[in-house]
């Protein structure tokens, strides 16, 4: 019997160290397993740091060479590159556009005939172009170009103010500064708007001939002007999005003008507007024509005399998106 235990034991010492071999094995298997991974995650690696060296300096090659086609078709007089054909040439090879072409070139003074560049027109169509607008630093390609243009938030646009308190024109971007620190034609340095927080009530004083002082209103970061123009024999309200007039349909304005005091709204001669924004960069003709428009005879229905004090009336403004 004892033979027979020491026999077995020694079969099972001799399939356990069997299993020890295979599982060493194993362990050989996957630690060549594992420095090939290594390896390869390395080479992926010097591969990556290749392409993304080789893309550097790709793009600075493209870059140095927009910049050198950029500068010889751009025009001598007014130092832009052209946008649109056609690019007139001289018999020496000098370019113009269109808008600055002369009898003579301007160049060379020697006379300007009927050629036109197509390489120039080639170029111009397939490098990128620097926008126009001071503080923008876009390079885009052409179409996309014309249609930054429109929407820059840097591009020129008149003071929504009453045109003869300011009518200043200036970068989007600063408008809303201009109307919180200096504008003439806005209330904003005298009267305290809490930002965020719509419907706002407050009331105005009532001025039959004039225009008055508008307001910048903020809500959820947006930045809206609330404007007042007199366009006799009417009185028109409305609010203008100071930012891109495409989002102009996202938001909902809702104008009310009332007695002081009836906060509720329910006086009889209430008037109401509910509606889109206006596009700062609407013609202002096109302004006058839109929102909330109340005759003066409404007006002074709605208007009253303050304790010992002006004539007023009452306006409730709310945003929504």
């Amino acid at each position: 019997m004892a033979a027979n235990k020491i026999e077995e034991l020694q079969e099972h010492i001799s399939v356990i160290e069997k299993e020890n071999d295979v599982i060493k094995k194993d362990r050989d298997v996957i630690k060549e397993d594992r420095d090939t991974i290594k390896e390869d995650r390395d080479s992926i690696k010097e591969d990556r740091d290749a392409l993304k060296e080789g893309k550097v300096v790709v793009e600075q090659k493209y870059d140095a060479l927009t910049v050198k086609l950029r500068a010889q078709v751009e025009c001598p007089v007014c130092l832009e590159v052209p946008t649109s054909g056609p690019v007139h040439v001289c018999p020496n090879g000098h370019l113009v556009c269109s808008t600055c072409k002369g009898a003579s070139c301007p160049t060379c003074r020697t006379n300007m005939l009927s050629g036109k560049s197509l390489l120039a027109v080639t170029v111009m169509e397939n490098i990128e172009h620097e926008c126009q607008h001071e503080d923008c630093e876009e390079l885009l390609p052409l179409e996309e170009y014309k249609l930054h243009l429109k929407l820059c938030p840097h591009r020129s646009v008149r003071c929504p103010a009453p045109q003869e308190l300011c009518g200043r024109d200036l970068a989007l971007s600063k408008v809303y500064d201009h109307i919180l620190s200096e504008c003439k034609g806005s209330s904003n340095k005298k009267k305290h708007v809490p930002n965020d927080e719509f419907p706002v009530k407050f009331n105005k004083r009532f001025r039959a001939n004039k225009s008055r002082r508008g307001l910048g209103l903020s809500w959820k970061g947006v930045h809206f002007y609330l404007s007042f123009d007199k366009v006799p024999p009417f009185h028109v309200f409305n609010v203008q999005l100071i930012g891109n007039g495409a989002e102009c349909k996202d938001y909902e304005v809702n104008i009310a003008v009332h007695s002081p005091g009836d906060d509720e709204m329910e006086g009889k001669n209430v008037q109401r507007f509910s509606g889109e924004p206006l596009a700062i960069d609407m013609e202002r003709e096109m302004k006058k024509q839109s929102g909330l428009i109340v005759s003066t005879v409404q007006m002074e229905k709605i208007s009253v005399k303050l304790n010992d004090g002006p004539i007023a009336f009452a306006m409730t403004i709310d945003i929504k998106k």
